[in-house]
């Protein structure tokens, strides 16, 4: 039983730390940027996903950038479907 208990401990510490590494520190939005008409977004450049303003992945993904959404779309990334 006592094994059972420490496997279950070890196995949401990885969990955890697997969760937590997962996103990187917010990336402050630039004060000078603007997009006339378009709205900022972030883009995954990994992935070419894109994540919008207040979704959880906005400016914290590794790799990525913000740019004007028409931009992101003229580069064939994409939206996020799944609003994170």
């Amino acid at each position: 039983m006592r094994r059972i208990i420490a496997g279950c401990f070890v196995a949401a510490g990885l969990m955890l730390a697997t969760a937590v590494g997962a996103q990187t520190p917010r990336q402050d939005l630039p004060p000078t940027m603007t997009c006339p008409g378009d709205q900022i977004v972030w883009v995954n450049t990994n992935s070419g996903i894109y994540h919008y303003q207040g979704e959880r992945y906005f400016g914290s993904t590794q790799q990525g950038k913000f740019i004007c959404e028409r931009d992101a779309q003229r580069e064939g990334d994409r939206p996020t479907r799944n609003g994170q």
